[in-house]
């Protein structure tokens, strides 16, 4: 499995969330993806600033992976007032649903693993009581259907919208059988990882 997620405890008034897509399938990915969490919990008590965090976890997937392998990141880091700082490596813009409205959190750079002196930035938004935030993996997304068609985009925003009184666990679920009816049946080609944060 290529697709990862955890939760870091920075500190006591700090959670760090993961989520990550390997490419390829197989061991080599799975390894990777191991190698991502395993680099995230070794550096995320060090209090380096995000970006460089995540500059450093870069340099160490390009020396480990093979020239072939890349893996997209999604980190963040909530903090108990809602402070939610993040660094995006190449994955997929998160789903952020606030009362009836999506907001963007677009900040992005390179995937982890090409290119050793590769840089990245990192954003903060605030995050407000009731706010929800979506991460997912592109398998959700480019789930097709027995004509070919992807799920894409706008059908998770629909789900989400839908089912956005729910419980965190209760938003996922109502994800994987939505993305599980479009494809009918059919086997996916991809992973799929979905991850739900709500600020209570």
């Amino acid at each position: 499995n290529g697709d990862i997620f955890d939760y870091l405890p920075v500190s006591d008034r700090v959670m760090g969330i993961a989520i990550a897509d390997s490419s390829g399938h197989g061991l080599p990915s799975a390894l990777l993806a191991r190698d991502v969490v395993t680099g995230l919990r070794m550096g995320a008590d060090t209090l380096l600033p995000l970006a460089a965090l995540i500059e450093r976890l870069n340099r160490v997937i390009h020396r480990a992976a093979l020239a072939t392998k890349f893996i997209s990141l999604f980190y963040g880091e909530l903090a108990v007032d809602g402070k939610f700082s993040y660094c995006n490596a190449g994955h997929n813009l998160p789903l952020l649903l606030r009362d009836s409205s999506f907001l963007t959190l677009s900040k992005r750079g390179m995937v982890l693993g090409l290119l050793p002196a590769a840089r990245y930035q990192s954003a903060s938004i605030n995050l407000l009581p009731g706010d929800l935030l979506l991460l997912y993996t592109d398998g959700v997304t480019e789930r097709e259907n027995d004509e070919g068609e992807m799920f894409g985009n706008e059908r998770l925003e629909a789900v989400l919208m839908e089912h956005r009184a729910g419980e965190a666990h209760e938003i996922v679920t109502a994800v994987f059988r939505a993305v599980d009816l479009y494809g009918r049946g059919t086997p996916a080609a991809d992973d799929m990882t979905v991850l739900a944060l709500r600020r209570l």
